[in-house]
């Protein structure tokens, strides 16, 4: 059966840390939800905020195909939240968002 999750993360997120993020789920199938499936996302697509980059960031992916295109919308002032969305099999929002403010958000999803 096919879910999705969404969800929503304030802060600056590192680059760097994203792609690895991406890569350990659409590549490496890294996560597991807690019956111990590995996650499967077939969609992937959100709205980011890089450290240091005042644009949007807009992220898409499909399979094991990902990209970030810099949108012409500037941020807000403190309104930096980072809204994704994953659709696949075996997903768990918990987990997937828990290792996501853990590893990619560079002041651990705090204002």
């Amino acid at each position: 059966s096919i879910l999705t999750v969404t969800f929503e993360v304030p802060g600056d997120l590192c680059e760097d840390a994203l792609n690895a993020f991406i890569q350990d789920l659409l590549w490496e199938k890294k996560f597991c939800n807690k019956a111990g499936e590995p996650m499967t996302v077939i969609r992937l697509k959100g709205i980011v905020s890089f450290a240091g980059k005042a644009h949007q960031v807009m992220l898409q992916g499909v399979h094991e195909l990902y990209e970030f295109n810099e949108t012409p919308q500037l941020w807000e002032e403190n309104s930096h939240i980072n809204r994704l969305v994953f659709i696949g099999r075996n997903l768990d929002k918990n987990i997937l968002q828990e290792i996501f403010i853990s590893t990619v958000v560079t002041n651990g999803g705090k204002k």
